[in-house]
């Protein structure tokens, strides 16, 4: 098997919900042949001589999937940028390794959702190799997670603008925790409307708060898969 079609999914800022959404997608391909992968992930839980990394075990959870360690290259236990925690703990970060559990995972899923760690500028190796290097070594179209709320406008636009420079390509935006009611939060349509239009990216999902699966036809539509 060939990887056909893979994302990687990054944020507009810390907490925007990046790992919820990546479970969403995840949950919708899985049954397609679709994979999860977080190359690395600092903040993770010890249990017995195991370290777990939250975000996988969350989509896991989500996804009603047993724990996979192949989802997961490097765990890291102080929760700080990958870059200090690897410093932290004398480990000592090899993007070839992360590029050969890649290659792997590429021949055994058809789909991939790729997880990154916080935003574009976090650095994985200090002064070295950042976010926004590994999505250009993976060669995925990036889906950026927004929200719709105050400062959406900016920190949206501003990720886009960066990943224009970078010659990154953007797949689509999901807006992530939008209200039941525009009528009610009317600054919340307004928002998504300019960043769409400044941004003019046509691929777009509107996610709820709680929401637990996506449209499987909206989610197809969204990624442009064929079934």
């Amino acid at each position: 098997m060939k990887l056909n079609r893979g994302f990687f999914v990054i944020g507009t800022d810390t907490g925007i919900g990046k790992t919820y959404i990546s479970s969403l997608l995840y949950k919708g391909v899985k049954e397609l042949q679709g994979g999860y992968y977080k190359p690395i992930q600092s903040g993770c839980i010890r249990k017995g001589e195991k370290l777990i990394a939250p975000d996988v075990e969350f989509v896991c959870s989500m996804a009603d999937v047993t724990y996979n360690e192949e989802m997961v290259t490097y765990t890291l236990e102080a929760e700080v940028s990958p870059h200090l925690a690897s410093e932290l703990e004398n480990i000592e970060i090899d993007i070839k390794k992360i590029e050969k559990s890649w290659e792997e995972l590429k021949n055994k899923y058809r789909y991939m959702i790729v997880e990154g760690a916080g935003g574009l500028y976090v650095p994985l190796i200090r002064d070295q190799f950042y976010i926004f290097d590994l999505i250009k070594m993976l060669n995925l179209p990036v889906i950026l997670v927004c929200s719709s709320r105050v400062g959406a406008i900016n920190h949206s636009m501003l990720t886009l603008e960066m990943l224009k420079k970078l010659g990154i390509n953007v797949h689509g935006l999901v807006f992530n925790q939008v209200t039941e009611d525009f009528s009610r939060d009317y600054f919340e349509k307004d928002n998504i409307e300019i960043v769409l239009k400044l941004s003019g990216i046509s691929k777009y999902l509107l996610v709820k708060k709680g929401q637990k699966d996506i449209p499987q036809k909206e989610l197809l539509d969204f990624l442009q898969i064929e079934v």
